[in-house]
């Protein structure tokens, strides 16, 4: 029986709630008390938001379509190495918590790269907004793509359906109902993700025969060999890459992504900014955790007769999809429930990233140029309906990349999603660069910034042309029912063109010892490391560049805007020395006004 035959109203049912529900939440709060008249209230839901739905509208913008369909192929596929990673939250979160939105929350900013103006100049802030609208226009597309091709397989409706009617329903409820829409919505959504998940969790077990007989299959295919503690930087995956290398990916994001800080500014206090993030750092280990053992509960069912290689399905991101018809299938509505909690999932992502991307266009480039344009500063009426413009023109973009997408190939997913680490790592070393070392400047900020941009596009792209073998674990066709000699094709070859198009983490890979690969050495680097090497380049080149163009001059730049041990040391010194101290930046007249400013 095909797949699409087993996909009934019910499921159509439970699918089309759960997506009404989202949009009615979004009109909710669209028209609530007047509808949204300032942008503080639009963008930022009137800064009076409370910890818990903020810390699950967190989780839920971390937590993307693509981890619910691409963690438990790298389980079923490499073992359950991948679950290590939960420790760099560890390290993550507190450094979030405690160093960068204290800093956020006492400016009182809008957009984050409003701190790169203060710091530096205004220019270091459009450039540091554009690297942002690049990272999360493409992420986004691709966020919508993989769900609208999953759902296509269980469905039978076409792709392009599928993306046109979420990408509609996902621009509807963020444009109307703003950030407290965003933020409700994807309280509901995680609900419905982790529904979804369980489901899927519970009834694959028993099919597979119980915990026990998932964990001893596990365990006989060697997915269960978890901590590799080789310290060799072009090991795919060990205790080092997974913990260190991404600590320093979550913190990019955690840290300096304006869909996550725009979160922190919108509570009631700092108290409730960090209880946010503190929020997180269980539930992104349990839903790691629950995506981990879907993985492994994968494997149990399929550990015999593997469905790529048995001609059942013809890339991996499609099964997640096929356990749900082959575990859910006969249960009418949870396929739908299933499919729901991917949706949820990609729509959650991707309406935290248009909202995120109308604030910094609206606060980093429209207000600065009407201002010099006019002599006079944007009216909060004409501001709120530019804001709503602009988050409808993401949405549409991004469905309209989507599209694209699916027409340019696997190639161009596979650099997409790489994404994240090919600016979140640049962008976190600019703000790293300006927060801890008051010394550098403008000219190091933008060297530092290009150079670490620079490396991360050439050895992640580099990486994909001039990509090595696969270190795939083996899988078995050999209780399969059919005869499935004319399906077992080349696998290595197969997996590393269209296997993992929605999985992020595939893309840069170790080579297998003995493989005969030979390539440039630096395109071996395990991408967890791209995001902290980069990181150590834009400083580096940014500190450099900023001793041979004078530093600062002799200027001594405000204690508030960073954090350093001179900092800490100026605080010891007697009241009159520290009053010393004045705003200075290569653009002088941005900083003392913007503090000043009456909406802080």
């Amino acid at each position: 029986m095909e797949m699409s035959d087993r996909f009934g109203w019910p499921d159509y049912l439970v699918l089309a709630l759960v997506l009404a529900v989202s949009v009615l939440i979004g009109i909710y709060h669209g028209f609530r008390g007047g509808g949204q008249q300032t942008t503080d209230e639009y963008l930022l839901a009137g800064r009076h938001m409370r910890l818990l739905p903020v810390g699950f509208s967190v989780l839920a913008s971390f937590l993307s379509a693509i981890s619910v369909l691409g963690v438990p192929v790298e389980i079923y596929a490499f073992g359950g190495a991948f679950w290590v990673n939960s420790f760099s939250y560890f390290i993550s979160v507190p450094i979030t918590a405690h160093v960068f939105i204290p800093l956020f929350h006492r400016l009182k900013l809008r957009s984050v790269y409003e701190y790169l103006e203060m710091r530096f100049c205004y220019r270091i802030r459009v450039l540091g907004c554009l690297v942002f609208t690049i990272q999360m226009v493409v992420y986004m597309a691709v966020v919508f793509y993989a769900p609208a091709l999953a759902f296509s397989h269980v469905s039978g409706l076409s792709m392009w359906v599928s993306v046109l009617a979420v990408g509609v329903i996902c621009t509807l409820y963020t444009t109307v109902g703003g950030l407290k829409a965003v933020i409700w919505t994807d309280v509901f959504q995680i609900l419905v993700v982790i529904a979804g998940l369980l489901a899927l969790i519970i009834k694959g077990t028993l099919q597979a025969g119980g915990v026990k007989s998932v964990w001893d299959k596990a365990a006989d295919g060697g997915r269960l060999d978890i901590f590799n503690f080789d310290p060799d930087p072009l090991v795919r995956h060990t205790f080092w890459t997974l913990v260190f290398g991404g600590a320093v990916t979550t913190l990019s994001v955690y840290a300096v992504n304006q869909a996550l800080v725009q979160r922190y500014l919108c509570v009631r206090d700092l108290k409730h900014a960090q209880g946010t993030i503190y929020f997180n750092l269980p539930t992104n280990i349990m839903t790691t955790t629950l995506l981990t053992a879907l993985g492994l509960v994968a494997y149990a069912n399929y550990k015999d007769c593997d469905p790529l290689r048995s001609g059942r399905i013809t890339r991996l991101d499609q099964l997640v999809p096929l356990l749900v018809m082959d575990t859910l299938g006969m249960a009418p509505g949870l396929p739908g429930l299933f499919v729901a909690c991917v949706f949820s999932a990609a729509l959650s992502t991707v309406s935290s990233g248009t909202n995120a991307l109308a604030l910094v266009h609206l606060e980093d480039i429209i207000k600065p140029i009407f201002k010099m344009a006019r002599g006079t500063s944007m009216t909060e009426r004409y501001s709120t309906i530019t804001s709503k413009v602009l988050a409808l023109f993401f949405g549409v973009l991004t469905i309209g990349l989507a599209f694209l997408s699916s027409i340019l190939g696997r190639t161009i997913l596979q650099i997409t999603l790489s994404s994240f680490g090919m600016t979140g790592g640049p962008l976190l070393g600019l703000f790293l660069l300006a927060i801890f070392f008051p010394f550098s400047n403008s000219w190091g900020a933008v060297a530092g910034l290009t150079s670490a941009l620079g490396f991360s596009f050439w050895v992640a792209i580099g990486a994909i042309v001039n990509r090595p073998p696969l270190p795939i674990l083996s899988l078995n066709t050999d209780g399969c029912l059919m005869n499935t000699t004319n399906a077992t094709y080349d696998v290595v070859t197969s997996w590393t063109t269209t296997a993992f198009t929605t999985l992020a983490s595939a893309n840069m890979t170790s080579i297998p010892k003995g493989s005969g690969y030979t390539s440039l050495e630096l395109y071996r680097l395990s991408y967890m490391w791209y995001s902290a090497v980069a990181v150590v380049i834009c400083v580096i080149v940014g500190l450099v560049v900023s001793f041979l163009t004078g530093g600062q001059r002799g200027r001594v730049v405000n204690p508030d805007l960073v954090i350093s041990v001179w900092g800490k040391i100026s605080r010891w010194c007697p009241k009159n020395k520290r009053n010393n101290y004045t705003f200075t930046s290569d653009a002088e007249t941005h900083i003392l006004p913007e503090l000043s400013s009456p909406h802080r």
